[in-house]
């Protein structure tokens, strides 16, 4: 009767559910159903873990309720259910912004499923979670750390559902630090792993993230494509919270566009779906994007109060991932409304805690993190191989054994094998190796260009808007002589000429002729800075009126700009000519001075760190590099980068 007493008071908690789509309150009106008529307390237990995993989305305090009342009045809760209702405690503290105790819980089930030498599909879905938690306490390396280790667990298991999850929280954590083309890549992965094996690709959120990568990109054709998907689905599935995601990925994109009554329109449909979340993270989001375009649109007092309201809500939840857009926003309305110290002091808050995210999670450490995991999923493939390989040994000697023929031939089969296997491994060594050392090379091309936009419009702004400030303060002193006044306007001076030093090594770092114009007229116009007095210089280019590959024009300006850099501090020349030609058989480029020139024969013992990175550069394009060269004799560069139909 006890037992009675308390299925009972497990049904009052179920009946909190109120607000379900029709379809949803369908199926839990079913599973309330056999619940109501199991006799078996552990088949009971499993339909109620059932009814509170459907009700994670659409009702998640009901879900929480259930499994807290599982687990509170069962008696005989085996392992496999206790996990099922710790998992959808977990996320209902996720969806309540609880991300410290969410993380605890998840750890609290890794530890136990290790311990018990579990490797299954619960392990993956706790290390998930658990990555899940990282990403809103703004831990994004520890975070994709823990979503590579749950691809591994899933991939071995073979669960492709889970596998499909992951791929887009990866996708998500990329797209977080803005890195939107290789999110993209993941989200893809995700659609398309679900669809080779014929499961229904109807996770709402995949297509969200897509479409605000795009966003991102400015390509506002993929991003009404996707998000259409997004809220169809959305819809059709009762997921509040993944609409209100598309509608505000939706009025981004249109205010992007400056279309911004329609963009206020978007995000006042997506409002009453995320007060229904009750989710802090994507609320305290919404406000930031809300505040900037209430900015845009010059009504900033309604805008500081929403960046204020934003604020507010992330310092009590603890959601330090979303300062930077919440400063960011505050700052435009105090510019806007012309308190220009306010922005000031905003700025560099705003600089202060993007350099603590990308310190917690830089480029090359993910690119490192994704290099480790292919490493190991390529590792995984030649032990298997090299396993299949050992057993096919006892078999030939087991032959051997019998007939002295039949084992001559088989070891003649078995030798041809292993040397075929080790010339495979060789070569999955050497892929590996050229995998790594792009991965390097692209990684330092991206914070380069970090590096470069930070300088730009971190450093480059809060200079400007010193000026601006200077400038302002100026017409409102009173000077006390002439003399005063010019001490106050070289300072003025000095500021201008610093933003100016700004612009010009972020340009060096990412030359803006080179993403616009091509190669050739960014070479020309890095070799117009060059004084030509001192150093004379001719350029010759041939064959490079159309783009070639982004890749290509970048790695061949680099080389370019090392071999006139090296010119200029060691050679002494006076003079030096340059040739840039591109035909059907490649790209050749030529570099030579009349200096005192070096001995070219020991470049490979002596070499420093410039040529060495020029040589590496070249060998990741597949290409040649030579150096002719005597002391008195000046020095001729020969570069070859052989014709690729994909790349030229």
């Amino acid at each position: 009767m006890k037992q009675w007493t308390i299925f009972f008071r497990i049904i009052i908690a179920i009946l909190l559910v109120a607000d379900t789509a029709e379809a949803q309150q369908s199926r839990s009106d079913s599973l309330l159903s056999l619940i109501q008529l199991e006799k078996n307390e552990t088949k009971k237990t499993d339909l109620l873990l059932q009814l509170s995993t459907e009700l994670r989305d659409s009702n998640p305090d009901s879900s929480f309720n259930i499994s807290q009342e599982v687990l509170r009045s069962s008696k005989k809760l085996d392992n496999e259910q206790h996990l099922k209702a710790d998992l959808n405690r977990i996320f209902y503290y996720l969806k309540r912004s609880k991300s410290d105790t969410s993380l605890a819980l998840a750890d609290k089930n890794i530890i136990l499923l290790k311990q018990q030498g579990k490797n299954d599909s619960m392990l993956a879905q706790f290390q998930s979670v658990s990555g899940f938690s990282l990403m809103n306490l703004n831990r994004q390396k520890e975070a994709l750390e823990r979503f590579y280790s749950a691809l591994k667990t899933s991939e071995n298991i073979k669960d492709v559902s889970t596998q499909s999850k992951i791929l887009h929280q990866i996708g998500w954590a990329y797209m977080e630090l803005n890195q939107n083309e290789e999110a993209i890549k993941f989200f893809k992965s995700s659609i398309a792993l679900l669809i080779s094996n014929k499961l229904p690709a109807e996770y709402p959120a995949t297509y969200n993230n897509m479409a605000a990568c795009y966003g991102a990109m400015g390509k506002y054709d993929s991003v009404y494509k996707y998000i259409e998907l997004g809220i169809k689905i959305s819809q059709k599935k009762n997921n509040p919270g993944a609409e209100a995601n598309a509608w505000f990925i939706k009025g981004t994109a249109l205010m992007e566009q400056k279309r911004y009554n329609e963009a206020l329109a978007c995000f006042m449909n997506a409002k009453p779906l995320r007060e229904k979340t009750g989710n802090a993270f994507f609320i305290v989001s919404d406000l930031a994007v809300m505040a900037e375009l209430y900015a845009m649109m010059g009504n900033t007092g309604e805008g500081i109060k929403t960046s204020k309201e934003a604020l507010t809500i992330a310092e009590k939840e603890n959601l330090e991932a979303k300062y930077p857009m919440i400063y960011k926003a505050m700052a435009l309305n105090y510019e806007k409304a012309g308190d220009y110290k306010m922005a000031s002091d905003l700025y560099k808050k705003l600089n202060l805690v993007q350099d603590q995210v990308y310190s917690n999670a830089s480029q090359e450490a993910m690119a490192e993190m994704q290099t480790k995991y292919e490493t190991e999923k390529k590792e995984r493939i030649i032990q298997e191989q090299q396993f299949n390989l050992r057993r096919k040994n006892y078999l030939i000697i087991g032959i051997a054994i019998l007939v002295l023929l039949g084992a001559l031939l088989a070891w003649l089969f078995y030798n041809r094998t292993k040397l075929k296997q080790e010339a495979k491994f060789q070569a999955a060594v050497l892929t590996q190796q050229q995998m790594a050392a792009t991965a390097v090379l692209q990684a330092e091309e991206n914070e380069r260009q970090r590096i470069a936009k930070d300088l730009h419009d971190g450093v480059g702004q809060m200079m400007s808007a010193a000026k601006m400030n200077l400038s302002v303060f100026e017409n409102e002193i009173k000077f006390k002589d002439p003399e005063q006044k010019i001490s106050f306007e070289r300072i003025i001076s000095l500021v201008d000429e610093s933003c100016k030093e700004v612009r010009t090594v972020s340009h060096q770092m990412m030359p803006n002729m080179l993403l616009k114009k091509g190669l050739a007229k960014a070479v020309a116009d890095f070799l117009d800075k060059i004084d030509q007095k001192v150093l004379k210089i001719k350029l010759h280019t041939e064959g490079l009126n159309e783009r070639i590959e982004e890749n290509i024009e970048i790695v061949l300006y680099r080389i370019l700009q090392e071999s006139v850099n090296n010119v200029i501090k060691h050679s002494g020349a006076t003079a030096l000519d340059i040739s840039l030609i591109k035909d059907a058989e490649g790209i050749s480029a030529t570099i030579e001075d009349n200096g005192k020139g070096f001995n070219s024969r020991a470049i490979n013992e002596q070499a420093g760190i410039g040529l060495k990175n020029m040589k590496a550069r070249v060998e990741y394009l597949k290409g040649s590099i030579d150096f002719d060269s005597s002391p008195g004799n000046g020095t001729l560069v020969a570069i070859h980068i052989p014709a690729n139909k994909e790349n030229l």
